[in-house]
């Protein structure tokens, strides 16, 4: 059984892609927050959709294809409802997820507002053994399964404050370690889901009434897996066009432009390219957004103006 894994994992050099099904990396989360923590869920807008699709490293084999759609609204006043799905598809792995996210908003003082979210998730793991090589073809994990799947559920929750311009927020997307078939592998934490936890803030510079800078810093954490970091900056018109550059550990640097169409219709671009290990191999990574949206009537955001009826 073993052989055949270390075959597998050699030929699709599974370790970086285990690990990218640990975290999958959507700048989209840059103009939807709610990717990344289910605390922004309502907050923003009275309704909004988003889908993504983003492909990994074009040209290295085995990169990752990942395609999400993510739904959010605030139907009642303080609450939040939303549901996400996301494929992600390296190599011989895939990986798909169902989330339903649950935030409450509350008003503690003045221009002062704390978000509590839940969200529970259901993640379906699968490995595809149908082109593995082997030195023993007798192996009963290939005699026996073409694929193997799993399914399990798993719950998390994040905390967001807001003031004024400043979001901080904290968020445990993954609060178990599951058990899976992976367990006897030497393996086991690449190609499972283990408990991670982050930490994000974003803060809105007003230059004028319709320009302004946006800060994003995001440090992510999985149980045995690298800590990562980023930061972007983003230039606003009218919070209808946008333009800006991120960075993240590992000398990946990227651009994210987008425009906002009657204010309603979203198109959001990334890029990333290596400064460094994947230079001259890949053209680097694309992920485009479109979305739609629903703005409040007024420019303040919908949780204070729920608030202060």
């Amino acid at each position: 059984m073993k052989k055949a894994f270390l075959v597998v994992l050699f030929l699709s050099d599974v370790y970086s892609i285990g690990y990218a099904q640990q975290l999958s990396f959507l700048d989209s989360y840059l103009i939807n927050p709610v990717v990344i923590s289910p605390a922004f869920t309502g907050k923003t807008n009275p309704f909004q959709a988003y889908l993504t699709y983003r492909s990994e490293w074009i040209n290295i084999p085995g990169s990752a294809q990942i395609g999400s759609l993510n739904i959010d609204g605030s139907p009642v006043k303080n609450m939040g409802i939303g549901g996400s799905i996301l494929l992600n598809k390296a190599g011989a792995l895939r990986n798909l997820s169902i989330n339903l996210n649950y935030a409450y908003h509350l008003q503690i003082a003045k221009e002062h507002v704390l978000s509590f979210a839940v969200n529970v998730t259901l993640y379906q793991n699968s490995l595809d053994l149908t082109d593995a090589i082997v030195s023993d073809p007798q192996d009963p994990l290939l005699f026996s399964n073409d694929r193997i799947t799993e399914t399990y559920f798993n719950v998390g929750t994040s905390l967001l404050y807001n003031w004024k311009d400043l979001n901080v927020c904290i968020a445990f997307p993954l609060l178990f370690n599951n058990k899976t078939f992976y367990n006897s592998s030497i393996y086991e934490h690449v190609l499972t889901m283990d408990r991670n936890w982050l930490l994000y803030l974003n803060y809105n510079l007003k230059f004028s009434s319709e320009w302004k800078l946006k800060f994003d810093l995001l440090y992510r954490q999985v149980q045995y897996s690298p800590w990562t970091i980023e930061f972007s900056t983003m230039a606003k018109y009218a919070d209808n066009y946008w333009f800006g550059l991120f960075y993240r550990k590992g000398n990946i640097i990227g651009l994210t432009a987008g425009l906002a169409i009657i204010n309603q219709i979203v198109i959001n671009y990334n890029y990333e390219f290596s400064a460094s290990a994947m230079m001259g191999k890949s053209i680097g990574t694309h992920e485009i957004t479109l979305g739609y949206r629903i703005v409040a009537k007024t420019k303040t955001p919908v949780i204070r103006e729920y608030l202060s009826k």
